[in-house]
């Protein structure tokens, strides 16, 4: 396989794991909340939800891809605890069950009469297929789901932005939605994926080079590969927040999970849903199959130190996916907007810290890590208090 193909292939794959179920609601649900405001909340929503999981990604490249390595300044046991923490959210106790309350918001508008722990069964059923080869998870969602997910969102955004109304005039001032952006772009918990997408994306390029490739070689690649998940990713964001902006009216009563489905039958017709029910749900599939792949390796290997088989811990895994899933996207969203709340702003200080001690050779240590986590601790206390 040539390096272009290589390159592509991971690029367009880290893309389709960051743009699954957060990203197709929360831009929406941004320009929806800030209209005619929407440039400054889109721009918030680009510096957490691409900026700062960009500097993630540079992060890990540059620790070769080991996320024990990129944690271990914390610690061995309180860094062992934040990775099983953010693996079991972005895994069967957040992402994952909310990629599949996504994915039902649009295919329930097909079938209405489809009961939601039936389609949510056979979703974890798809996934307990797709991730059984562990080797195979980077071709199938770069090869396969993700040109199929691209052509139904450009289709859609094209569609939807060339029919669409003027947009609402806002009373929010810049500040207000500039906050809404960085606010949500939280929930799309990119960030964390950062530091795990970009591990399977090392591995996938060492994989596919030559056996005696040197490390600059890989090091330009993973970058390269980088920036081309995270251009696709800014354009979709662009597109998807002006959807909302334009659409605010329209979706004024829609339920979040909903609201691009609602967008497609308004601009498209009902008889291009089934085409964009699709693309959501496989677009909430390929997010939901590289997370599922992550939390299951680490549980089996790490956790249980390989005392159970592959397909335990999978079954395992997808069990507890599909007892969260039936919480619901609204609850789902309130647990995990409450912990990120906390843990987001120690991370983005951890991601800085470690690119300079790699860059600049610095000797940071633990330290800011741990502040930045006791002062966003000390004002979520201080709102729940008010509250």
């Amino acid at each position: 396989m040539s390096h272009k193909k290589i390159v592509l292939t991971a690029g367009f794959a880290m893309f389709s794991m960051f743009f699954g179920s957060g990203n197709l609601v929360f831009p929406l649900l941004i320009g929806k909340e800030t209209t005619s405001a929407y440039p400054y909340s889109l721009f918030g929503l680009i510096i957490t939800a691409v900026i700062v999981p960009f500097l993630g990604l540079l992060g890990m490249i540059l620790y070769d891809g080991d996320v024990k390595k990129y944690f271990s300044k914390l610690g061995k046991v309180p860094s062992f605890l934040l990775i099983a923490l953010m693996l079991s959210l972005m895994g069967p106790f957040g992402v994952v069950p909310r990629c599949i309350t996504v994915a039902y918001g649009s295919v329930s508008l097909l079938f209405p009469h489809l009961p939601y722990y039936i389609f949510s069964f056979g979703f974890c059923a798809a996934i307990v297929t797709l991730i059984w080869q562990a080797n195979k998870v980077v071709d199938v969602i770069g090869l396969i789901l993700t040109p199929f997910k691209l052509g139904g969102l450009v289709i859609m955004m094209i569609v939807g932005l060339w029919f669409s109304e003027q947009i609402p005039i806002t009373n929010l001032s810049a500040a207000t939605a500039f906050a809404e952006g960085i606010t949500l772009g939280y929930q799309t918990m990119d960030l964390m994926a950062a530091f795990f997408f970009s591990s399977a994306t090392v591995i996938y390029l060492r994989h596919n080079l030559e056996a005696n490739a040197p490390r600059s070689q890989l090091l330009k690649l993973s970058i390269v590969a980088s920036l081309i998940g995270a251009s696709i990713l800014s354009l979709a964001y662009v597109g998807f927040v002006t959807l909302g902006a334009k659409y605010a009216p329209v979706l004024a009563a829609v339920q979040p999970e909903a609201m691009l489905a609602v967008i497609a039958q308004h601009t498209l017709g009902k008889y291009a849903m089934p085409v964009i029910a699709l693309t959501m749900a496989v677009a909430c599939l390929a997010t939901a199959v590289i997370l599922s792949t992550l939390f299951v390796d680490f549980f089996r290997e790490e956790v249980l130190r390989e005392k159970i088989t592959r397909p335990q811990a999978i079954f395992l895994s997808l069990g507890a996916t599909f007892g969260i899933s039936l919480l619901g996207f609204s609850k789902i969203c309130e647990l995990l907007g409450a912990i990120l709340e906390i843990a987001y702003p120690a991370l983005i200080v951890l991601a800085i810290t470690n690119i300079c001690n790699k860059i600049f050779d610095t000797r940071q240590g633990k330290f800011p890590f741990w502040i930045a986590l006791a002062i966003s601790s000390l004002m979520k206390l201080c709102r729940f208090a008010v509250l």
